[in-house]
């Protein structure tokens, strides 16, 4: 039972952060779920960033504690689209999808030499049957930017600072990237 995203991350923080370094984490917690092999398991309500008043043990807490406000759907409109295109992002490509343990040992890979707040990695080889030839997924827990070496070449962005392009339109080329504080990064080509 526990807290749930929004009160987990609540409690983490300082008193003084802002709603805007909750929303970035709430989305980086959410993009390692999407993003990672297995089956991807979200928390009710985690969509529109309910609470439940830091209950850690609700089972036995009234309906003003364990009810959804689904009025937190308008108001945070912009976390639910995020997850929503989250989905499509985790549908529409098998490489976050791989079905065994050997496949996995096959095309991803960790990047190495990132700075010690980020977790980055590749997925190589048309993973999973994926349109996308190779993908570098990256998380940045820490409150600055930081950049990344990425295998040299084109990419599309996908995400990065808390927005998804499923259609890439933003391109950058090279061998370096920067992530967002409190963010992740994916890009392909």
């Amino acid at each position: 039972d526990d807290m749930c995203l929004a009160d987990r991350i609540k409690h983490t923080l300082p008193a003084d952060a802002s709603m805007e370094e909750r929303v970035a984490l709430h989305k980086l917690a959410e993009t390692f779920v999407f993003t990672s092999q297995g089956v991807p398991f979200i928390f009710t309500g985690d969509e529109v960033m309910r609470d439940k008043k830091g209950v850690h043990n609700s089972y036995c807490s009234p309906d003003e504690i364990n009810a959804i406000d689904w009025s937190l759907k308008r108001s945070n409109r912009e976390q639910f689209d995020y997850y929503r295109n989250l989905i499509q992002l985790r549908k529409s490509h098998p490489a976050f999808r791989l079905a065994t343990a050997e496949e996995v040992r096959e095309h991803l890979q960790f990047i190495e030499n990132t700075p010690a707040q980020v977790v980055a990695y590749t997925l190589k080889g048309n993973a999973g049957g994926d349109e996308w030839s190779e993908i570098v997924v990256a998380f940045n827990g820490g409150s600055e930017a930081a950049e990344i070496e990425i295998p040299e070449g084109n990419w599309m962005v996908i995400a990065n600072d808390g927005q998804i392009d499923l259609a890439g339109s933003v391109k950058i080329e090279g061998s370096k990237a920067t992530i967002a504080h409190s963010s992740a990064l994916i890009l392909a080509r």
